[in-house]
């Protein structure tokens, strides 16, 4: 087994806000980490301020001096900032009040703090190579992944996630010793909407959790205990102590011994190699218009003959575009066919600033840093002898990658393909796929026009029940998968529900987000079991807070599945919804977190 030790320890002086790193910490009798989340921020309501509820804390900086007995506040758009005593609250309230916008209450708690689980008051433990594995996923720096996962005991001279090891099965704890002090190994630790933000702006990045889960599934390591993870947006460890660990000390340095050994499984000791992850550098080989707004770039290795990593047809890449100053990530399906080992290709819309960046700076010879493959929104011709695709717009990219692949091993099942644009300028890989129907006859591709278009003599008109029905009778039995941006894959879910087709033959893929709510857009929600009306531009889960509605909620990102609710009447958006089986949602169960109301709805809480 490695050495493991404690190679960083962190406090939080102040929950939410920035920590003080220090050589040593003494345990309180809670198992808390003496100064550690001394101080909380609170509204008039008694709730937290923090990054769970108001994203602007980000852009907060601050330093407590103990000794001094002082703390410093400054937002991180302005070079000065003012310095208190912690003994003059309503100077310091005054201050955060008039930062937030609201009443903002300073409170101390020096036996305990303000732990974020009252129940595991422990140290939050992580390994540093963890933290870099993270950074490798994702093309951030280790000092990003940690002031977003804000852990306090960093391990070192183990390999990643070898923090695992310290929780087992359901109704046990794992003894560990750190140092002087003991503590018990709970479980992984659920994350929230925190780690997907930039810390210091606090700008969300809305791919973050569905990526950071499906590698957390496809790398757990052998010795962990799989059955703990109800989902996979959990790292770090909660912990608790063990027997009297209060006045204890730990110090960096100090060594970790687990005090009861796990019985490690066969092949303990590996990460899971399953994984086909790769994060570098592609060479742009070639850029080639398919629309007037639409671009292919095809990528290379640098110096090999292949591509260093597989992928299935409709998985996506992990895009990271230079700025100068700064770097821009985007997620991108790969258009082109996995049997194309010696190149892969993007195709990209220009649309918002990363959009922009391919468009008008990437050329043949740019060098593009790629990491993934990543999605399971994919089809490879097995466990369906029929499919239907559905595509608004650039959606059209991941279906193609499946119809080439398809293809070219010539597959001999049933395709069609309902694909809607605005005008017939906008029809991407038009020429391809006109070829591919001569050629392959399993393909069947049905068009229709969305705007004005003089040239155009085919259908036209949005995707409708009937347009649908028309087109494909037998849809009810098919598999169906769909890509779009957001309203259009919630709109054409519910025709197909319409239809009959069950949840659990729906794939889709959206993108896009939904659009931000604009002054008098809010909604009209009703709570029926209530008996509450509120009106809210919002998520459901934020618009039942507002209403005083307690709604069980855990992550607010969609995966731990704490706040579904059942949908009785109206549509909504949802951002993210992994936390949900095909047949939780073919019965009209929602996740209150990631749902907008897209006009006046009904929930059954």
């Amino acid at each position: 087994m490695s050495e493991a030790y404690l190679s960083r320890l962190l406090i939080f002086p102040v929950k939410s806000l920035d920590p003080l790193e220090v050589t040593q910490a003494r345990v309180l009798s809670s198992g808390a980490l003496e100064r550690d989340r001394t101080f909380g921020l609170f509204d008039a309501e008694g709730k937290f301020v923090n990054g769970k509820r108001h994203a602007a804390i980000h852009a907060l900086r601050s330093n407590i001096d103990f000794d001094a007995g002082t703390l410093s506040l400054r937002d991180n758009d302005k070079e000065q900032g003012e310095i208190f005593s912690l003994e003059d609250r309503g100077s310091i309230e005054a201050w955060l009040a008039d930062y937030f916008g609201f009443p903002v209450f300073f409170r101390r708690n020096e036996k305990l703090g303000f732990p974020d689980d009252a129940e595991s008051p422990g140290p939050t433990v992580i390994s540093a190579a963890t933290l870099e594995e993270i950074g490798r996923w994702f093309g951030l720096a280790v000092e990003e992944v940690r002031a977003r996962f804000r852990t306090n005991i960093e391990i070192g001279g183990v390999p990643a996630f070898w923090e695992d090891r310290l929780f087992g099965p359901a109704g046990t704890l794992v003894r560990f010793r750190i140092g002087e002090a003991l503590f018990q190994g709970i479980n992984p630790c659920q994350r929230c909407v925190v780690p997907p933000r930039n810390p210091l702006t606090g700008r969300t990045d809305e791919t973050f959790v569905r990526r950071f889960a499906e590698l957390r599934a496809r790398t757990l390591p052998e010795w962990s205990t799989r059955a703990r993870f109800d989902h996979f947006y959990r790292v770090a460890i909660n912990t608790r102590p063990d027997g009297e660990a209060g006045g204890k000390l730990v110090r960096v340095g100090d060594p970790i011994e687990i005090l009861e050994p796990r019985m490690e499984p066969s092949g303990a000791g590996k990460i899971n190699e399953s994984s086909d992850f790769w994060a570098g550098e592609l060479v742009v080989d070639a850029v080639r218009d398919e629309t007037p707004s639409v671009k292919t770039f095809r990528l290379r290795h640098p110096s090999k003959p292949n591509i260093p990593f597989r992928f299935l047809p409709g998985q996506f890449v992990t895009v990271t575009i230079g700025t100068g100053k700064s770097a821009l990530q985007r997620c991108y399906t790969l258009s082109s066919s996995p049997a194309e080992t010696a190149y892969c290709e993007i195709t990209v819309k220009r649309e918002g600033a990363a959009w922009s960046l391919l468009h008008d700076r990437v050329k043949a010879g740019s060098r593009l840093g790629i990491s993934g493959p990543m999605g399971r929104f994919t089809f490879d011709g097995q466990g369906a002898e029929e499919i239907v695709l559905i595509a608004g717009g650039v959606g059209i990219t991941p279906l193609m990658s499946k119809i080439r692949f398809l293809a070219a091993n010539k597959w001999q099942g049933r395709i069609d393909l309902l694909y809607s644009v605005k005008t017939s300028r906008d029809v991407i890989f038009a020429q391809e796929l006109a070829e591919l129907q001569r050629l392959f006859p399993a393909l069947r591709l049905h068009l229709t026009l969305t705007a004005a278009d003089e040239e155009w003599t085919g259908a036209r008109g949005r995707l409708s029940a009937e347009w649908i029905s028309a087109r494909v009778p037998d849809i009810a039995s098919r598999r169906v998968h769909l890509c779009g941006p957001t309203a259009m894959a919630g709109s054409v879910q519910q025709i197909l529900h319409q239809l009959g087709v069950p949840a659990s033959n729906i794939e889709i893929e959206a993108f896009g987000g939904n659009r931000p709510a604009r002054e008098g857009e809010a909604r009209e929600i009703r709570f029926v079991r209530s008996g509450r009306t509120a009106t809210a531009s919002a998520t459901l889960l934020e618009a039942a807070l507002a209403a005083g509605i307690a709604i069980d909620h855990g992550c607010r990102a969609g995966v731990c599945g704490r706040c579904k609710m059942k949908l009785l009447e109206g549509e909504v958006a949802v951002d993210f919804d992994l936390a949900l089986t095909p047949e939780e949602k073919a019965e009209g169960l929602i996740l209150a977190c990631q749902a907008h109301a897209l006009g006046p709805v009904a929930l059954d809480c």
